[in-house]
């Protein structure tokens, strides 16, 4: 298994097996509960890990090609802010799991490669799905008040 001791390959894959996960999730009853949850209840939170500067950093790399659907037009109207949230919460789902996954195999590479091995998985790990998580909440509770001032609006309207 020599792919299990390189832990940008197993980054991809958890991104893979993320995206497949989160295709089945999306049946499940439960799903809307689990992406509507935050693993902070204060904004600020997201704010003191720099999860604003991590932002900056994807944006000024070629990693803000990825989930292009996720992006705030000039013409905002409330159905598009809707389906903007979903992609937010699929993203962040797939990463949950991918971070899951990559957890497992993390556990799995240190005990068979040792802990040098082991400790580049947990900075890929984080990095590459943890952050992205991060991000997707702060981003989604950003957004759900957007939605919320806009509703506010139609019902004056």
């Amino acid at each position: 298994m020599q792919l299990l001791n390189n832990p940008i390959a197993v980054l991809f894959l958890s991104f893979i097996v993320g995206v497949f996960a989160d295709l089945v999730l999306r049946r499940m009853p439960f799903y809307g509960w689990l992406s509507a949850r935050y693993l902070f209840a204060d904004s600020k939170t997201y704010e003191r890990l720099g999860v604003e500067r991590y932002r900056k950093i994807l944006l000024a790399t070629p990693l803000r090609m990825f989930n292009t659907n996720i992006k705030l037009p000039k013409n905002r109207d409330l159905q598009l802010l809707k389906d903007i949230r979903q992609h937010i919460a699929t993203a962040e789902v797939s990463h949950w799991v991918g971070f899951a996954v990559m957890m497992v195999l993390t556990i799995y590479a240190w005990n068979s490669y040792g802990p040098k091995i082991g400790l580049s998985f947990v900075f890929f790990n984080t990095v590459g799905n943890l952050y992205p998580c991060l991000l997707q909440q702060y981003n989604k509770r950003r957004l759900y008040q957007l939605i919320a001032v806009m509703e506010r609006r139609e019902l004056c309207t």
